[in-house]
């Protein structure tokens, strides 16, 4: 009897035991040690000092995926490859794995780290390292070649170091380079020249040293030099002497009697403002001396023509009809202009008409072949001169 007693007692403690557990669970729930001290604002507490809480093992989010778990949810990706596991949060619709002492170490801090010497910056393949501000490219290193192209202005507060070949032109400068606060010396004899037959690379060069010295332009003189230059070494000084040029050297323009040899083309309008003698040499006896052949401007037109400067004989061929050849209007910038207009065929049938401010008409006509005119203007009208 007594036996009985204590087998339905121990039912009914059980009984109540799951009771209050159940109860429980619908507030708070505490598992392991002390399991009437819960932590008041835990909804599940575990406690212990051997055993651990163990989390699902996942070999992948696949199927787990299919279930759309909700942000929050914790999981531990034991993947049989070994890369990425880990223990993983729910976020944002995502896993996102938790970071270890281990893997933090080998991240870049933004308020700084402390380096051991052999840490890395950059890409383990061809792609380019870029480095922005603003959401703007400022430095980019190419994965390729290792160019380093930089957007803007660039401040070098020390030293700039670039180990080249001769020609292959590591640093380059697509713009104009300026130097500031430039120490000055009297000792030093290296300078940079460009060197234009390798794509204008720079190079250094050794020169003389009384190249430094004060440069200044001496007078210029009249006398014959070989160089057309002269350089005059003084003892603190050194000048720079145009000479004139000759028939047989070169030189400046003098303001004196000179004589030049070569052939020479004026792109624009020369003027002589006394006498200019063609042909010959001394000096002309009239403002303009042609001492041989003259060769003057001609043409045959078959249609009617406005004449211009370019202009002086003109031959009509009228055959095809009556043809109108137009002066230009009398100015004060033509004076002096001659024409020499001559019909050569057409016959009476088909009249060749000068038209213009012609002495007291506006034309005149040439009815016959191998009639000629000859005109020229005060710059106020057109008179026939033959």
């Amino acid at each position: 009897m007594k036996a009985l007693y204590k087998k339905v007692v121990s039912r009914v403690l059980v009984v109540l035991a799951l009771a209050l557990a159940t109860s429980t669970a619908f507030s708070q729930l505490k598992i392991g040690t002390n399991p009437t001290v819960i932590n008041k604002s835990s909804i599940l507490e575990l406690e212990s000092d051997r055993q651990g809480f163990l989390l699902p093992r996942l070999t992948d989010t696949t199927q787990i995926n299919g279930l759309t778990p909700p942000d929050g949810m914790l999981i531990y990706l034991a993947s049989p490859a070994g890369s990425g596991r880990g223990l993983y949060i729910r976020k944002s619709g995502i896993w996102q794995r938790f970071t270890t002492d281990s893997i933090s170490l080998q991240n870049w801090s933004k308020n700084g780290d402390v380096l051991l010497g052999t840490e890395k910056l950059g890409s383990l393949n061809a792609q380019a390292l870029k480095i922005i501000t603003n959401n703007i490219n400022r430095i980019i290193v190419d994965g390729n070649t290792g160019d380093v192209a930089i957007s803007n202005n660039t401040s070098v507060g020390k030293t700039l170091t670039v180990t080249d070949t001769t020609i292959t032109r590591r640093l380059q400068v697509a713009d104009s380079v300026q130097f500031k606060a430039l120490n000055s010396t009297t000792s030093l004899t290296e300078i940079l020249v460009i060197d234009t037959a390798n794509g204008g690379s720079i190079r250094r060069r050794t020169i003389a040293t009384d190249a430094f010295k004060n440069w200044f332009i001496g007078a210029f003189k009249n006398t014959d030099n070989p160089n057309g230059l002269e350089r005059i070494v003084g003892a603190t000084a050194d000048s720079l002497v145009l000479h004139a040029a000759s028939a047989n050297t070169p030189g400046g323009v003098s303001n004196t009697t000179q004589t030049f040899s070569g052939h020479k083309t004026f792109q624009d309008s020369l003027t002589a403002a006394q006498t200019l003698l063609v042909g010959s040499t001394g000096s002309a006896n009239s403002t303009l001396q042609v001492t041989g052949s003259v060769s003057l401007p001609i043409k045959t037109i078959s249609a009617s023509t406005a004449l211009t400067s370019s202009d002086y004989t003109v031959l009509v061929n009228a055959n095809g009809g009556a043809v109108t050849v137009t002066l230009p209007a009398p100015a004060a910038s033509i004076v002096g202009r001659t024409y020499i207009i001559k019909k050569i065929a057409g016959g009476l049938a088909n009249d060749v008409i000068v038209s213009g401010s012609i002495e007291d008409g506006t034309s005149f006509s040439l009815y016959n072949d191998w009639t000629v005119v000859k005109v020229q203007t005060d710059g106020s009208k057109w008179y026939v001169i033959k």
